[in-house]
C-alpha cells in the first residue's frame, strides 16, 4: 500500500455502531480511523455500554493465552477518553474506577476487562496503536 494519508472529517452522528454480538470485545463499537480506510498508523474507535455491560478478558500481551482472555490484540498501546459513564477498569494488577473527562492508558502486556457500573449509558473514545486493520 503506498502511503499517502489525507486528513478526513468523521461524523459521529454517520456512524451506526457495530453490535454486540459482532464486536471484537463484545460490546457496541464502530471504529473511526483506521489503516485500510484511512492508512493511519492508529485505530480510533468509539464504544457506548449500557448499564451492567461488560465486555469479554482482552489481551495485549506478546503472545496469546486463550485461558486468560477471549481476545487478543497483540502488543498495543492503547487509551480511552471517557466522555459519559461510570467505569471499571480492571488488569492483571488491579482496578480503575472511571468517570467523565478521565483517560486511561492501556500499555501493552496486560490483560484488560471493562464493565459500565454506573446508571446510566457510557461512551468513550478509545485510541490504539500500531493500527488494527
Amino acid at each position: 500500500m503506498d502511503r499517502d494519508p489525507r486528513p478526513v472529517r468523521v461524523k459521529l452522528a454517520d456512524l451506526e455502531p457495530v453490535g454486540a454480538d459482532e464486536a471484537p470485545t463484545k460490546v457496541r463499537i464502530r471504529r473511526i480511523i483506521t489503516r485500510a480506510e484511512h492508512q493511519s498508523e492508529l485505530t480510533q474507535g468509539v464504544c457506548w455500554m449500557d448499564p451492567g455491560e461488560q465486555t469479554n478478558r482482552w489481551s495485549s500481551r506478546e503472545r496469546f493465552d486463550a485461558e486468560e482472555a477471549e481476545h487478543w490484540y497483540g502488543p498495543v498501546d492503547e487509551t480511552y477518553y471517557i466522555i459519559r459513564g461510570r467505569l471499571r477498569l480492571t488488569w492483571d494488577e488491579g482496578v480503575f474506577e472511571l468517570g467523565p473527562d478521565d483517560t486511561v492508558y492501556l500499555a501493552p502486556g496486560w490483560t484488560y476487562h471493562l464493565e459500565n457500573v454506573g446508571d446510566e449509558p457510557a461512551f468513550f473514545v478509545y485510541n490504539m496503536t500500531p493500527a488494527q486493520e
